[in-house]
Order: C-alpha cells, then sequence, then structure tokens
C-alpha cells in the first residue's frame, strides 16, 4: 500500500525503494531448549504416575514418548551450550584481531 507524498504519515523504509540490512534476531536459544526439556519432565513425571491407567487404555507408549523429549531435550541443551560457548569464542577473537590491527595501524602512521 503507498502513502501519498502529501501524507504526514512516516514509514520506515529507505526512500527510492532502496533495502536495508537486517540482522538477525538475538534469542536465548538455551532458555527455550531448557523451558521446553522441564515441561517434557513434567510430562514424563505425570505419564509415568499414570503409567498402568494408560497402558489398560491402550496408551503405554506415552510415558516413554516424554521420557525420549527428555532425554533429546537434554542433548539439546548441551549442544546450544557448546555453540553458545564457541561463538563467544569467536566473537572474542575477532574483536582481538580487530583490536590488534587497529593499533597496527596507528602505530605504522605515527
Amino acid at each position: 500500500m503507498a502513502i501519498p507524498a502529501d501524507s504526514e504519515k512516516t514509514t520506515d523504509q529507505p526512500p527510492n525503494g532502496g533495502s536495508r540490512e537486517l540482522k538477525p534476531m538475538e534469542v536465548d536459544v538455551a532458555r527455550i531448549v531448557l523451558i521446553g526439556t522441564g515441561l517434557y519432565a513434567i510430562a514424563a513425571v505425570v505419564l509415568l504416575a499414570m503409567h498402568t491407567s494408560l497402558t489398560r487404555a491402550g496408551h503405554g507408549r506415552w510415558p516413554w514418548v516424554a521420557v525420549s523429549g527428555t532425554v533429546l531435550g537434554l542433548l539439546g541443551l548441551y549442544y546450544v551450550k557448546r555453540r553458545d560457548r564457541a561463538i563467544a569464542r569467536d566473537r572474542a577473537a575477532a574483536a582481538a584481531a580487530a583490536g590488534k590491527a587497529s593499533d597496527g595501524g596507528s602505530a605504522d602512521a605515527a
């Protein structure tokens, strides 16, 4: 929808149909995985408590689905934490390299 030229409405779009560079959204993935794993763990406890009645009703596998979700969530949490540490290490190395490059450039200019 085009905004008329005489309108006082502003838009966040760049002029002349240009595009802005979009940056990835920062999300705490570890928290999301932890919440999901916790929900699976709660479901596992509840379903394991109801195991006999679930088995009689033909749903004996349900508790093991929740247990599997909990185990896979813990593995995912380990992976995400490892990934976050690696990203932080790479950012620190890039910042140190940029710091050395800027220090080295100013020393040559003097």
